[in-house]
């Protein structure tokens, strides 16, 4: 491309994310990220700014992606040449695509990590030996900053370790996952492993990056140093390698505001009554949306439609894919059915996008639409003409997660519906608790003191267990084991989970947030103004060029 020579004389570099995932081919938060991100970067640097993920031949947006052909490349792994073609969709940050001759790699269907573990690691392991070949093609010569997403691409460091150069390279952590990387089967493939000492792939790929290592959101970044379920549980390993090495840089929000600005500007002169309306309407098309509804075997619906309540009782909404690990689903389905047994009137909607356990891992949302068809339904496909309307419709999103490195709370807010969420990680931060709510507690005074102005206007409920539990460590082990899944012991996931006490706990106290969130229904005008104050917090506080600047702030240099 004839970028080499300007570079040089320049002193320019390009700039490139390095994502197994990203909007051509989704799972989760991180395609949601490199959809926006990447953009920001490019319109905030000076630098050229590109995007590096693999060519997933079985997902369609990967398949049917309009791109054009650059070159191609031989990649040494696993005791033969591989040749990968790489493949350029153009835009603001253009994404080279790399896509094997051989058909073997990269066969995710559902998502790009729809594989068995071990083939999803020696796919990471050679994308990671892939990029760096690909480097020469995009840009011959041109010196490279890499923005490496999770451990999945991370792998490029262990690649690059083994160089005569390499180029320059910075961690995103999206979670704390990673995969055991012993130096036996590196060599194999190929790669020098004496060049990245540890034990796993973020070790090694430590061991060689620069610093900081980025995550997505402040609070998330305290709690991979601090939090129990991360530093005892699911990243003991990774402590001692991030301490004060960490840096949170917030998301942006992941939609634009959907609520018509004439609407704000007469619920801040105190004339809420337009904005409640919109809500209604955007709940009748929900309401009208189940009536047109056939469900069928691609199509399931838990729950009974035609019962379904039409009135006017709080709109409880959940949606997103279920990672038994993270999402919460099962302390919701708990919390309603409390709610619920409790004489609480209300309604829950869930959207969930199943995930590794399928359709009989969300066992439990099928059993409690079926105790609650007058209350509870579920709809475990792409509900698309339904959602939107529940969304903006209904009285809040729920976000019981167990972490979350940045979270959808945005989503509810921009989408005019307020949220309820565990205090943990990006979640703390975009919802401002009431210091006068019932579900306020010490452990979340405690949680929120730090993030919020005691004076913030309220624009939500947090609610969190707890905290230093006797049992906390070994229920969380307990949570991260699911043992369910061993067909002898015949529970599912909510069964296996009551039995710890921290569970039980975080359960409680979201039954208190829902049912704080009933009395906040019940004052339409209260609700309109946390409503307003939810919008502006997340105006305010979060912006993708913010976080653009920040990460040229470190990696742009």
């Amino acid at each position: 491309m004839g970028w080499a020579a300007p570079f040089a004389a320049r002193n320019l570099f390009v700039l490139a994310f390095v994502s197994y995932e990203t909007a051509l081919a989704p799972c989760g938060g991180i395609a949601a990220v490199l959809a926006r991100l990447p953009a920001h970067v490019a319109a905030q640097s000076r630098q050229p700014v590109v995007v590096f993920t693999p060519f997933h031949h079985r997902i369609p947006k990967t398949r049917d992606v309009d791109a054009q052909w650059v070159g191609a490349v031989g990649v040494p792994f696993d005791g033969r040449t591989v040749q990968v073609h790489v493949w350029r969709q153009d835009g603001p940050a253009p994404h080279y695509l790399l896509r094997p001759e051989d058909l073997q790699f990269f066969t995710g269907t559902r998502h790009p990590y729809d594989l068995h573990p071990d083939t999803l690691y020696r796919d990471s392991v050679f994308f990671g030996a892939a990029v760096i070949q690909a480097l020469h093609v995009v840009a011959p010569g041109a010196p490279w900053t890499l923005l490496l997403q999770d451990w999945e691409s991370a792998t490029v460091a262990i690649a690059a370790a083994g160089q005569p150069a390499r180029p320059r390279m910075f961690v995103t952590l999206h979670n704390s996952y990673d995969h055991e990387a012993g130096a036996g089967q590196l060599r194999h493939w190929r790669l020098a492993p004496h060049a990245c000492p540890g034990e796993t792939v973020l070790q090694r790929a430590l061991s060689v990056c620069e610093w900081p290592v980025f995550t997505v959101s402040a609070q998330f970044a305290r709690d991979l140093i601090d939090d129990p379920y991360q530093t005892r549980v699911l990243a003991p390993h990774l402590a001692p390698w991030l301490g004060s090495r960490l840096v949170g840089i917030d998301n942006g929000p992941f939609t634009d505001l959907a609520v018509p600005a004439e609407l704000l500007t007469a619920a801040v002169a105190g004339r809420f009554q337009p904005l409640l309306a919109w809500k209604q309407e955007h709940q009748a098309t929900f309401l009208k949306a189940l009536g047109q509804l056939t469900p069928s075997a691609e199509r399931p619906v838990w729950g009974n439609l035609s019962r379904f309540g039409r009135g006017q009782t709080p709109l409880f909404v959940m949606a997103g894919r279920d990672d038994c690990r993270q999402k919460g689903y099962d302390v919701a389905a708990c919390a309603a059915e409390r709610l619920l047994d409790a004489g609480g009137d209300a309604r829950f909607v869930f959207f969930p996008i199943p995930g590794d356990e399928g359709l009989a891992g969300l066992s439990f949302l099928r059993e409690l639409a079926e105790r609650w068809p007058a209350n509870v339904l579920a709809f475990p496909f792409r509900f698309a003409e339904g959602f939107s309307g529940a969304l903006r419709g209904a009285t809040c999103g729920i976000m019981p997660s167990l972490y979350e490195p940045f979270g959808m709370a945005n989503e509810f807010y921009l989408n005019g519906t307020l949220g309820i969420g565990r205090a943990t990680g990006g979640v703390l931060q975009q919802i401002v608790p009431d210091p006068r709510a019932k579900s306020t507690s010490t452990a979340v005074r405690r949680r929120s003191a730090g993030v919020h102005a005691a004076a913030a206007n309220p624009t939500g409920f947090l609610f969190h267990e707890p905290e230093g539990l006797a049992t906390e460590v070994a229920d969380w082990q307990g949570i991260n084991a699911t043992g369910y899944l061993d067909p002898a012991l015949e529970l599912n996931r909510v069964q296996d989970r009551l039995r710890f006490p921290l569970f039980e706990s975080m359960v409680a106290e979201l039954t208190v947030a829902l049912e704080d969130a009933i009395t906040l229904a019940g004052e339409p005008a209260e609700y309109a103004r946390w409503l307003l104050a939810g919008i502006r917090h997340l105006e305010q506080s979060f912006s993708w060029d913010r976080a653009a600047q920040q990460y040229l702030r470190y990696a742009g240099g």
